[in-house]
């Protein structure tokens, strides 16, 4: 794999990057569990291919290039199945599986053409050396996005999910709600595509979200636990993946996994140790 060693000013900028996606897409994680959207971010992951193999076409391995390719093909995809779920022919969550199907089947196609394997395995699981300054700017600038938009607009988020038909009667702007919940979606996943992977960013933004829920209630307790072990996740996963000298998308992926697994097991909010029936104490 290229680039497996990961030096110490790499492994200082892959966990600035990592701390700024986990403030980003932890939050944005819980939002769409609460609102059942957890495949939504999965699904964004593979929008962006065609964007990316066409972006290389037209600037080779550019990263600006590759980014932006990545960017416009997320908010096509959004926008389209956000449109389309407007419509109420069809469902939303099979509006958006038609969209991100058909873009994952072009990327593939694209991709299958003018990349190398290297190149296809970098996209998907990532390149801890191309977290550049641009790519730290991205980084911090997506979590600020995200947190401001939350800021303003959790409410909103939450009450689309939850009721739209009564957003629709009281005129309330669903569909915008929607949108630009995709686009934060879609820039986050962007923001860290290059470095941790296309297909390993959108497990450090649903993994720790639904670790959460073992942990806090309501969405402001569970958006800062997911944050917190999004973040512990991640820098682990980088540390581990140095000493072993392979790519951290996986290792912290992983890392996540296990504190989902950890707080399945032992959380102080419904997790099995909960729930497991006390004994009654029998007295001699």
């Amino acid at each position: 794999m290229s680039g497996a060693v990961v030096e110490a000013a790499l492994l200082k900028s892959a966990a600035a990057g990592a701390l700024s996606l986990a403030f980003g897409g932890a939050p944005l994680g819980v939002l769409l569990i609460a609102r059942r959207m957890s495949l939504v971010g999965d699904a964004m992951s593979h929008a962006i291919l065609p964007g990316v193999a066409i972006a290389f076409l037209i600037t080779g391995p550019d990263p600006v290039g590759l980014t932006i390719g990545a960017l416009i093909a997320a908010f096509v995809v959004a926008g389209a199945s956000t449109a389309m779920s407007r419509l109420r022919a069809v469902p939303e969550d099979a509006s958006f599986a038609v969209f991100y199907l058909a873009a994952l089947a072009l990327g593939v196609v694209l991709i299958g053409k003018v990349a190398s394997a290297n190149f296809t395995q970098a996209l998907l699981f990532g390149e801890a050396g191309s977290f550049d300054r641009e790519s730290l700017i991205l980084a911090a600038s997506a979590a600020t996005a995200t947190l401001v938009s939350l800021a303003l607009f959790v409410r909103g988020f939450l009450g689309e999910g939850a009721d739209p038909v009564f957003m629709r009667a009281s005129r309330a702007p669903g569909w915008a709600l929607h949108l630009l919940l995709m686009m934060l979606v879609a820039l986050n996943l962007v923001a860290g595509f290059r470095a941790f992977g296309a297909l390993m960013t959108v497990g450090l933004m649903m993994i720790p979200a639904a670790a959460a829920r073992f942990w806090a209630r309501g969405y402001a307790g569970q958006a800062g636990a997911a944050v917190l072990i999004s973040a512990l996740a991640s820098l682990t996963g980088i540390l581990l993946a140095a000493v072993i000298q392979i790519e951290p998308g996986a290792v912290m992926t992983l890392a996540a996994a296990t504190a989902f697994a950890v707080s399945a097991l032992a959380g102080p909010r419904g997790s099995l140790i909960q729930s497991l029936p006390c004994r009654p104490h029998l007295e001699g």
